[in-house]
């Protein structure tokens, strides 16, 4: 009898003006703006004079938001829809409508406001933010593909996309790394023979919306990450190549080397470019392992721009300069190197 009634509620309930047939159940009002945090509304039944009535099957729920620095998605719960809101990368406050409806024309229309902050520890103490390192092997594993590709896809032409003003070793791993992070949407594959048709993109985040850091990728200072410091004192959208190995990476053994891993080798007698870097591709077209790097202008007068090459592991480590060989012996090869976004 008590069930009947509660029905004869809910059927009245639009000629009585009632506009409330559920209530909202949130996880959380504040969301660390890393690109991954998530929280719920969950939609419940609500009493509708003063009687307990059932959530239909067929309750539906929609979540609409301002700005779109986070993304909504509603679905089918246990007990009536759940909307789920994953951060973007943005810090800033979020406004919007959940509104329910179901079968009978019942509305509940509860204002939603959620606050995204910046993620600025740094657990590891590494320099980083957490919120910018790659904590999912699959977003590793994209990284580590696209960068490789756009390494390598610059031998023998360059991409007209790479500034010539930064074509330099140091150039062509900044380069393939921001593109690295970018969306490869149609409008980004325009004009680009690449092999990643399947290739997946990084998911955490997608530069330039770079949690903490937004363009500006590069450390270029020593030390962990400080959020009370102006961001601008230790990091840059460039680095040179002194710096992308001081502060950027950290050294593996050659025996863990993976696609995507840096070499880095310092000749003193280079003046002011004493530190150069190439990227290891590892093994792309089945003729063992290779190396890809940019050999950097010629300072002299009439020098040269400097051209990218690509070439054998095996060859560089018999290179006619000795300097220029990646083995343990040799004073002026500095190691195996990896991304800090990465380790």
């Amino acid at each position: 009898m008590k069930w009947a009634v509660a029905i004869a509620a809910v059927l009245a309930a639009p000629a009585l003006g009632l506009r409330t047939s559920a209530r909202v159940e949130r996880s959380a009002s504040e969301l660390p703006a890393d690109g991954s945090a998530s929280m719920s509304f969950h939609v419940q039944p609500r009493s509708v004079l003063g009687l307990s009535a059932p959530m239909l099957p067929s309750t539906r729920a929609a979540l609409s938001l301002s700005p779109a620095i986070a993304r909504a998605s509603c679905g089918a719960g246990s007990r009536g829809p759940v909307c789920t809101v994953v951060a973007g990368t943005t810090p800033g406050e979020v406004r919007g409508t959940l509104r329910v409806e179901d079968a009978l024309g019942l509305v509940t229309e509860v204002p939603v406001e959620l606050r995204l902050v910046a993620d600025a520890s740094d657990t590891d103490k590494d320099g980083f933010p957490d919120a910018v390192e790659l904590d999912s092997e699959d977003d590793r594993q994209a990284f580590r593909r696209w960068f490789v590709t756009m390494a390598a896809a610059q031998y023998p032409t360059p991409d007209p996309r790479w500034p010539e003003v930064h074509r330099d070793c140091a150039g062509l791993l900044r380069f393939a790394y921001k593109e690295a992070l970018k969306a490869h949407g149609a409008g980004w594959r325009k004009g680009r023979e690449l092999n990643t048709a399947s290739a997946p993109d990084v998911s955490k985040y997608r530069y330039p919306a770079v949690p903490v850091l937004g363009d500006k990728l590069f450390r270029v200072a020593p030390g962990a990450y400080d959020a009370q410091a102006a961001l601008e004192s230790s990091f840059s959208a460039s680095a040179s190549a002194r710096w992308l190995l001081s502060a950027n990476a950290v050294r593996v053994p050659a025996s863990r080397a993976q696609p995507g891993d840096l070499l880095f080798f310092e000749d003193p007698e280079a003046g002011g470019m004493a530190y150069h870097s190439m990227v290891y591709l590892g093994d792309l077209d089945g003729v063992g392992p290779e190396v890809v790097y940019h050999t950097g202008p010629d300072s002299r007068p009439g020098g040269s721009k400097g051209i990218v090459k690509r070439l054998r592991l095996e060859d560089l480590l018999s290179h006619p300069d000795e300097k220029w060989r990646p083995r343990d012996d040799n004073p002026h090869f500095v190691g195996f190197y990896r991304w800090k976004i990465l380790d």
